[in-house]
């Protein structure tokens, strides 16, 4: 039977939530965006207190920042990113 790793930090994985700040930034950073888009997200779900539209609480973080980026792709085509 195979050992299953299990690694010893998980943080910034996307479970932790409300996640780190920073771990936020450097999601959007390797996603191509500036700061101030990392920081409307983040603060955006600070503000809704990490809950989603139905009032149940966000399972994984980066899910919900792949369709806020998926979103502003979609609404801005004609930009630019990093």
């Amino acid at each position: 039977m195979p050992i299953k790793m299990i690694p010893e930090n998980k943080a910034g994985c996307g479970g932790q939530v409300p996640p780190a700040r920073e771990h936020v930034l450097v999601f959007f950073d390797q996603a191509g965006f500036e700061e101030t888009e990392a920081y409307s997200f983040f603060y955006h779900y600070e503000e809704l207190q990490w809950k989603g539209l139905k009032g149940g609480l966000i399972r994984n973080w980066k899910t919900k920042a792949n369709e806020w980026i998926w979103e502003l792709k979609l609404l801005h085509p004609y930009l630019r990113f990093k």
